[in-house]
Formats: C-alpha cells, structure tokens, sequence
C-alpha cells in the first residue's frame, strides 16, 4: 500500500505541470488578440482559383477592375475573446490601409478557428462586411464638355482607382496561423472584398495576401 501511495503521488506531482500548462493553454486562447500585418493589394489570388501574381504594369495600362493591383496595405486587427454562440466565433474589426493613397477597408465580422497539432497550428475562416473610402464608380474622363484639367484630374483617378460597384461590401478571409509561444502568432491571411454583384453588376472585387502577427492580450 505505502508503495502504490507512492507511486500514485509521483504519477499526480509529474502530470500536474502538464495538466496546468493545458489549463494555461486553453485559458491564452481563449482571450481577445490583436495584430497588425503587410499585405499585397490585389494580388490576383482566390483560395478557388488557379493562379497567384503580383502583378506590376507597365506605365500607362490600365485594366479594368486591376488599376490597384500590385500595391501596400497594412492592416490592423482586434478579436474578442470567443463567443459562447454559433461554434465559438470571435468578432474581428480590421482596418485594412492603403500605404499608396489607394482604396483602404474598415470591416467588422465573424472568425472561426479550429487548432491541430496540440494547439501549435490554427486555421481559421471568416465573413464579415466592409465599408471603403474609394469609388463605387470612377468618374468619367472622356465625358463631353469637361475642361482639360478636369479630364486630366479624372484620368489619374481612372487609371489609380477601382469602380467597386458599392461602398458597402462582403469580406470573406481566411488564415493559417502557428504560435510562437503562449502570447504571440504568426498568420499567413487571405482577404476578400466584393459584393457578388447583390447591388449591382459592377463588381471587380480585390484579393489582398500578406502577413501578420498576433498577440493575446491579458496579463
């Protein structure tokens, strides 16, 4: 008896350091984050479509629905904690800012994750919808009866600029994130802004790709 009691004891002190580092596991990733990243501006990326460019073009191009492509954004980014609802989403407010005086996003939405190997790696998808401080339609520069510098001021909007159809659009996102350590993630992120021609036939949409760190907040 006196040697089971001690073995038992031995068992219980070498599994309590285990046991209360889930514990501390669980509690980090169950508290709100925030983060900030770099992103491609359109990036010609889909996570459905078959191709991945950062495309540059060449001085005086202009393709419709690409005017922004190939151009920076930072982002910044705060979740709650999860919520007790719908499989345990957290709400996320992004900002997405144009570093090129091009398009920038402010959204709010739903983020679902699920971790794999102990907690080390998440994936992560979400929607959300989004306002913007572009053009739902550039004006025209080859309207009649505008000035020359009036037409020369609407060609550089043209030409810099995308016609999203709408300021309000939808933002489905995706990311892959693994932790660091009990505070800190890296995340490589998809984010999508469009509004599936629902308000609309003009509709380009914009892919953005980058990355971003995260950190739990709490003491």
């Amino acid at each position: 008896m006196v040697r089971c009691g001690a073995v038992c004891a031995g068992l219980a002190l070498g599994c309590a350091p285990a046991a209360a580092e889930d514990r501390g596991s669980a509690l980090e990733m169950a508290r709100a984050e925030i983060g900030i990243g770099g992103y491609r501006h359109g990036a010609n990326f889909h996570p459905l479509g078959d191709r991945l460019t950062f495309p540059i073009r060449p001085p005086g191009v202009v393709i419709d629905g690409q005017e922004e492509d190939g151009t920076n954004d930072a982002q910044l980014i705060y979740r709650s904690r999860p919520l007790a609802i719908l499989l345990k989403p957290r709400l996320a407010a992004k900002a997405q800012v144009s570093l090129e005086g091009r398009t920038s996003f402010a959204s709010l939405g739903a983020e679902w994750r699920q971790h794999l190997l102990r907690d080390r790696l998440y994936v992560q998808g979400g929607i959300g919808v989004a306002i913007h401080d572009g053009y739902r339609f550039t004006p025209d520069p080859f309207a009649p009866g505008i000035t020359r510098d009036e037409a020369l001021r609407r060609y550089d909007i043209y030409r810099r600029r995308v016609s999203f159809g709408s300021q309000v659009l939808f933002n489905p996102n995706a990311s892959v994130g693994v932790r660091l350590d009990r505070r800190w993630a890296a995340e490589l992120s998809w984010e999508h802004f469009s509004h599936r021609q629902i308000f609309g036939e003009q509709n380009p949409g914009i892919d953005l790709l980058g990355l971003r760190i995260v950190r739990t907040l709490g003491r």
